[in-house]
């Protein structure tokens, strides 16, 4: 498989690389105004963030959001995608829902139960992963199902009509869902 994947500055790109071992990998590093051009990829992986310090509402300039270019490409492209934690939080801004600060972050392995939704589609009813982030979605955008909640937020949310899948959680860590299965089930 031909994946695109948008560092949005992850610390974890080592696991990510290693958990993608097999495919034909395009790594950009993204920045306001970059090309998104995905030509003939299967699927674009848009990482977790937070390396250099940026967040979801950080802007690049006065009234320009730092991500406001990676959350059009997630609007208006045909392509499958898989958001991982601060793709999730791209994916839910383009789609018009807030991110919220956390009380307290997390950076540790979470357990935490599917919904009805995510029994039936990922054939499991608790798992286990790693998380790392200070911010979380409360509420999946309009056109999404949740999949999995924790007590930290929204953990897993699937597009109802588009191949989206996101996940707060960083599947390239280890854990119950691995990111192989997790690509499975955008039916790329």
């Amino acid at each position: 498989m031909k994946i695109l994947v948008i560092n949005n500055n992850t610390i974890h790109m080592p696991f990510l690389t290693k958990a993608l071992a097999g495919h034909e990998l395009e790594i950009r590093k993204y920045h306001p105004g970059m090309d998104f051009s995905c030509g003939d990829k299967d699927l674009v992986i848009l990482s977790g963030g937070g390396g250099e310090g940026l967040e979801i509402h950080d802007e690049h300039e006065p009234g320009h959001l730092w991500y406001e270019n990676e959350m059009e490409f997630v609007r208006t492209t045909d392509k499958p995608v898989l958001g991982i934690c601060m793709g999730l939080e791209v994916i839910a801004r383009a789609f018009g829902e807030s991110v919220d600060k956390m009380a307290k972050g997390v950076n540790s392995f979470q357990e935490f139960e599917m919904t009805d939704a995510g029994k039936k589609l990922l054939g499991k009813s608790r798992v286990k992963q790693f998380e790392a982030h200070d911010w979380h979605v409360p509420k999946a955008p309009k056109g999404f199902e949740i999949l999995a909640k924790s007590k930290n937020g929204i953990e897993i949310i699937k597009h109802e009509s588009r191949k989206i899948l996101a996940t707060q959680f960083h599947p390239e860590k280890g854990g119950t869902l691995s990111l192989k299965n997790l690509i499975g089930f955008i039916g790329v």
